[in-house]
């Protein structure tokens, strides 16, 4: 009976273990289910641009015959103002305003005076109640403008100051002043006493090889980063490089390997440069300005025009997305909310609130989300000495809740107030600049959100709390009795540090950094594991995946590509389209084996034009991810005959920028012994030919020919690298066949019958598209027809 009776339990048990395990399989299939039809619902939703723009930008009363050339934008009180070179021989500079970077109204001329004749690269910068102007006209020396307001008049403050053309001002956070100018092989850096006084400089390595001009520096997150142009201004491969640094603005810069983050050499887009970079309108964004060339003007240089595109920033990684150019692109985002309060602030837009000791408060109706940046404009009327002289309140909730960025006038420091359930605390404290005037505009910009908060005056990090995170609440004003300040553009954005970089439509063909992505799932970010100083993300779990609101440019073919770890071989990655879903294995055959990161081809996909979604997921593996790239392609003929003195298309270039995977044939001959070299250019793009510019102006592949060996170098522009050689001899007179063959990331040369490649590297960095072409071809040396092959 006993045993009957264990039978029994023993058999409900199973039974009810096998309920059990059944209702848990529902359960997850419910799950899987659900999250299967939130991403079919996610997809579904329209990926829409709202206001548009599209470069170039076309603006009124552009200088005749000239247009736009050297961009510089000044952002103030919540508004845009840009100034441009003046065309030679003409008197003045002209200036806009806008409001959105996007709608433009024209000033006039911000100064006539005799010295701004041809005036370069005009630039503003706003200080203490004060606008200076730093310009060179017509390349003979500098001199300091000043006015006090930013659409002039300008009047000349100094006498020539000397240096060389496109002079730029970056104050740091310490006050100190820098002054940035071009030179021939790098950027010149000197300290600034005071806005009119500038000393002796050194070198930066900020250099594009050759004569480096149009630079600029900002500072984000404590990096420092300089962006810079060259070669000659009417050359197609006009660019733009960038540097970061952690130390100082006169520190050396590391080059990251996503140089030059700006070119085309296209017959209709070409001679990108002289950049400048400015905050956008949502307080978090970045953009980058800059001119691109057309046709040819009455006297006979091209004409310029002027762009605008998205900045986005990894870490110690800035990316342009684009450069875009003849299709509509998504307009700079707006705050939450802006307004200028003024005397008589709009009562739908602020509450006011008089205290007992006749104190006011001044907020807004509406409140911020959890992370958010805020930005307060405003003057004193008079100069007072008041401890408490104004208070920028933020995370307001009641009288005795509330954060506040204080102006002490007695002591003339900018302190961070916590108060809680009515008792004040000062959590810190730091002096304002010396010599600082309150009753001119000045701002203060606070950014709150998982690092800490932030707390700026007139754009320098003056206090970083990251004990506490400040919450959700209304922003405003209060100021003491007595007080009588002048409230002007106020605005806050919920985002905070770059979040609206993950959220920004991304134009393809182009690059996205896999943190821009929108997460699903419960993917990792890794820092500190990248050469480049970026961030990382870790697809690990089952569904973990990035989808990206993308703008295709046209319809087409398009190559897609993904930089991912070494330790991701192996794995399985999910690609879905509007037009297709493709499940890819990342073939451990196309990792460098030198390399802790490798460019992966996915495959070409059709795209359509306009906006979708692009969704990337873990199935099987870990894959750890940095970037994905797309690139429109084209078919490689089954057989193209390519002869020497045919090759160059444009120049000594033939093919296809779209080519990606192909074998090149040839036969080279040594006609006589010769220290001389030739060679072939393989997967070439960009390429540029101008006496003034760096030898190798291309981006790709150069195989250069010997008598003893054979050399691979990886080219972009002034970056030129020899990556691998091989042993292949050459006699007097003796012929050899050489086959390259080019598939993913990785190039196998191959000569006469032998099966066994010569030479065979694997870029982890890898030019996945491009034609080919002759370098440097010696009379010493012949080089039968090109057969280009599938």
């Amino acid at each position: 009976m006993g045993r009957k009776d264990n039978r029994l339990r023993w058999k409900k048990a199973w039974i009810i273990a096998l309920a059990m395990c059944a209702a848990i399989l529902v359960i997850v299939a419910v799950v899987m289910q659900s999250q299967l039809q939130g991403r079919e619902e996610a997809n579904r939703m329209e990926v829409t641009l709202g206001q548009t723009y599209q470069n170039p930008i076309v603006l009124d009363q552009e200088w005749e015959d000239y247009g736009i050339g050297d961009p510089y934008i000044l952002r103030f009180n919540g508004k845009y103002y840009l100034y441009c070179s003046t065309k030679d021989r003409r008197v003045g500079v002209k200036a806009w305003s806008s409001d959105d970077l996007v709608n433009w109204r024209y000033e006039g001329l911000v100064t006539e005076e005799p010295v701004s004749e041809g005036a370069y690269a005009p630039e503003v910068v706003y200080w203490n109640g004060a606008f200076y102007m730093y310009t060179s006209p017509a390349g003979k020396g500098h001199y300091v403008l000043q006015s006090d307001k930013p659409t002039g008049p300008f009047v000349k403050k100094t006498d020539n100051l000397g240096f060389t053309i496109d002079g730029s001002v970056f104050i740091d956070d310490d006050e100190k002043w820098y002054f940035t100018h071009a030179k021939f092989g790098g950027i010149m850096i000197s300290s600034m006493s005071n806005p009119f006084t500038i000393d002796a400089g050194k070198q930066l390595n900020a250099s594009l090889g050759h004569w480096t001009e149009g630079s600029m520096i900002i500072k984000r997150n404590g990096r420092y980063f300089i962006t810079y142009t060259g070669n000659h201004v009417f050359s197609k491969g006009y660019r733009v490089n960038y540097g970061v640094n952690h130390e100082s603005p006169a520190a050396a810069y590391t080059i990251p390997g996503n140089n030059p983050i700006l070119i085309s050499t296209a017959n209709d887009f070409n001679g990108l440069g002289h950049s400048a970079t400015v905050m956008g309108p949502n307080l978090d964004s970045y953009y980058i300005v800059y001119h691109n060339l057309m046709g040819r003007s009455a006297e006979g240089p091209p004409v310029r025009k002027m762009n605008l595109d998205r900045l986005v920033f990894n870490g110690d990684k800035m990316s342009v997305l684009g450069p875009t150019h003849g299709t509509p692109q998504e307009a700079p985002e707006m705050p939450e909310f802006r307004d200028e309060p003024g005397a008589a602030p709009s009562a739908d837009k602020w509450e006011k609130i008089s205290s007992t000791d006749g104190g006011e408060t001044l907020l807004t109706r509406n409140g911020t989300g959890s992370d958010y940046t805020v930005e307060y404009n405003f003057q004193v009327g008079e100069q007072h000495d008041a401890p408490n002289l104004l208070d920028t309140l933020f995370a307001y909730t009641d009288s005795g809740n509330f954060w506040a960025a204080r102006i002490n006038g007695a002591s003339m420091e900018l302190a961070l107030i916590k108060c809680v359930d009515g008792s004040k605390k000062v959590v810190s404290m730091k002096k304002l600049p010396q010599g600082t005037d309150l009753t001119k505009l000045h701002t203060i910009r606070v950014e709150t959100g998982m690092s800490g908060t932030m707390i700026y005056w007139d754009g320098l990090l003056k206090i970083e709390y990251s004990s506490e995170v400040a919450k959700a609440g209304r922003i405003g004003y209060l100021w003491p009795q007595g007080t009588k300040p002048g409230l002007h553009y106020t605005a806050f954005s919920n985002e905070f540090n770059g979040s609206s970089d993950r959220k920004v439509v991304k134009p393809l063909p182009g690059t996205m950094e896999a943190v821009h992505g929108i997460q699903e799932g419960h993917p990792g970010i890794l820092s500190g594991i990248t050469p480049d100083g970026s961030d990382a993300v870790s697809l690990s779990g089952n569904g973990d995946g990035l989808r990206y609101p993308v703008n295709i440019r046209q319809d087409g073919s398009y190559l897609l590509a993904v930089n991912v770890s070494k330790a991701s071989a192996g794995s399985t990655i999910w690609v879905e389209t509007n037009e297709a879903t493709k499940k890819i294995k990342l073939d451990s055959t196309f990792f460098a084996a030198d390399s802790d990161w490798t460019k992966i081809p996915l495959g070409v996909f059709e795209l359509k034009q306009g906006t979708q979604w692009l969704s990337l997921r873990q199935l099987k593996g870990e894959i750890t991810l940095r970037y994905v790239e797309a690139n429109l392609t084209v078919p490689v003929p089954e057989q193209l005959v390519v002869k020497p003195n045919q090759v160059g298309l444009v120049n000594r270039f033939g093919g296809e920028w779209g080519w990606a995977d192909f074998t090149v044939s040839f036969e080279m001959t040594m006609k006589k012994a010769t220290a001389d070299d030739a060679g072939i250019l393989l997967r070439t793009t960009n390429e540029s030919e101008f006496k003034d510019q760096v030898k190798d102006a291309f981006m790709g592949y150069a195989l250069s020919f010997h008598n003893d060996k054979v050399n691979l170098s990886r080219v972009s522009y002034e970056n030129a690298v020899e990556e691998a050689t091989g042993s292949l001899t050459f006699e007097p007179g003796q012929t050899r066949k050489v086959t390259v063959k080019l598939e993913g990331p990785t190039i196998a040369v191959f000569s006469d019958a032998n099966k066994e490649p010569l030479l065979r590297w694997t870029d982890p960095n890898t030019f996945l598209n491009g034609r080919i072409g002759l370098r440097g071809v010696s009379p010493d040396w012949a080089i039968s027809p090109l057969t280009v092959t599938r």
